[in-house]
């Protein structure tokens, strides 16, 4: 048997996030197909639930800030990447970036990859200094939609010839039983209409746009209720947004939970109105489950929603477009049901995680044979 492919991951924390997300589901399947895997956080930033799932795949270990800024750290990775020694290196997120072709170069990783997940349009101007400064270090460049794939030629130092997609893939599990469970517990009626989304509560992702959309589907549905799954620092904003539109007493906030399957069954529509975004796997996980769909018009989003065949696309921004959707969804519950349908079928068929594994796999070891192939053993 041929000896594992050692792969190096370097991430910026290990959150409950999209990259994150994607980084357990390639784990799972790399670790099936003779990868032997490390996960190197640079921030001491982890959740419970994604160390779980990482742990029976990879090996992981926290840096922390104070101790990669020490320069300890740094020549605590740089000792790893000989020692261990890596094969392949795959950064991920801006800091674990620059800092992962910097060390890659210096410890002559045969093969060096970055990958950027959108359209980073709040970065400073340090962090793109660096992106163009480190970028030539990466034989590849990994997208996960196309449309970020001009900006960081433009501005993060990314050249054509490096760039590859692959879009996100999603495990396709058969369908949930729980609904009723669910909405008994987010003292949801059976009848009353669900509107849920999963995601950080962030800026990014148009939560607030979401509340005052559901406010107005409220006005013609006084049961309706909307589930806000995930946590970030705009809990206390959208708390206070909730109260300001009188709608609080039908919203639930109950942080990150492990079964989102079993959450998604109990909602009747899945929203996801972000401002900006790359491809998210919260959405191919509601597309999978049959949820019926209203997200915005932009990036990564594009390729997975054929506007009204496996879901509705509004304009980023736009409350009343949004409200309008929802109501659609919510009112044309036959016609709901179908897009879900088309959706799951969709995903099946272009968005699954063995796609998604085949792809990167593929890349991984042609790169590294044309690279000459697994480094030397102790």
């Amino acid at each position: 048997m041929a000896a594992p492919i050692h792969l190096a991951f370097f991430i910026d924390d290990l959150i409950v996030g999209g990259t994150q997300t994607w980084l357990v589901h390639l784990a799972e399947a790399l670790s099936r197909r003779g990868f032997a895997l490390r996960v190197y956080a640079m921030r001491n930033r982890a959740h419970p639930q994604i160390l779980k799932r990482l742990e029976p795949h990879a090996r992981v270990e926290l840096i922390g800030e104070s101790r990669l800024w020490r320069l300890a750290g740094l020549a605590h990775l740089a000792r790893e990447l000989r020692t261990w020694p890596a094969d392949i290196l795959q950064t991920l997120l801006p800091t674990s970036d620059w800092i992962g072709r910097m060390l890659g170069r210096w410890t002559h990783v045969p093969v060096v990859f970055s990958s950027i997940r959108g359209r980073n349009v709040d970065k400073p101007i340090w962090q793109r200094g660096l992106d163009r400064a480190t970028a030539r270090w990466a034989q590849a460049v990994f997208f996960n939609n196309r449309d970020a794939i001009p900006f960081a030629i433009r501005h993060e130092g990314v050249r054509a010839q490096q760039a590859i997609y692959i879009p996100n893939g999603v495990a396709v599990r058969p369908l949930s039983t729980a609904r009723a469970r669910i909405r008994a517990e987010l003292q949801a009626a059976a009848t009353a209409p669900v509107i849920g989304t999963v995601a950080r509560l962030h800026a990014s992702k148009g939560q607030l746009d979401l509340l005052r959309a559901f406010a107005g589907v409220r006005q013609r549905h006084p049961d309706a209720m909307l589930w806000l799954i995930g946590e970030g620092d705009r809990r206390a904003a959208l708390e206070a947004e909730a109260r300001r539109l009188g709608v609080a007493d039908a919203v639930r906030m109950p942080g990150i939970r492990a079964d989102v399957d079993d959450v998604l069954a109990a909602m009747d529509l899945f929203a996801l109105p972000s401002r900006w975004e790359g491809m998210p796997n919260a959405l191919l996980e509601a597309m999978a489950a049959t949820r019926p769909v209203v997200a915005s018009d932009l990036d990564g989003i594009r390729e997975l929603i054929v506007d009204g065949e496996t879901g509705w696309r509004i304009p980023p921004g736009d409350v009343p477009a949004l409200t309008a959707a929802l109501l659609r969804g919510v009112e044309a519950p036959e016609e709901a049901a179908r897009m879900g349908r088309a959706a799951r079928n969709w995903v099946q068929a272009h968005a699954s995680m063995e796609h998604m594994a085949d792809a990167y796999e593929s890349v991984y070891r042609d790169h590294l044979d044309r690279a000459g192939g697994r480094r030397m053993r102790p």
